[in-house]
């Protein structure tokens, strides 16, 4: 599934690499995540790892819910 913007088709899955920037982690630190079941929500398509962003965005928001509670 991809988004289209103007005539370019954009994914609207990410990357280890993207995803480790935006939350500036390492990607290592995103993969130990993965294993502890911890970090953002993800899937595997293919033995790759990618993330919505929306749902990563998501999962960063409730950590700042967490910690008040």
């Amino acid at each position: 599934m991809t988004e289209q913007t103007g005539d370019v088709l954009v994914s609207p899955l990410r990357d280890s690499r993207e995803i480790a920037a935006f939350l500036r982690v390492s990607e290592s630190t995103l993969s130990r995540w993965r294993a502890e079941k911890k970090g953002p929500p993800f899937i595997r398509i293919g033995g790759v790892t990618r993330y919505r962003i929306e749902q990563v965005e998501r999962w960063l928001a409730s950590l700042g819910t967490d910690e008040h509670a």
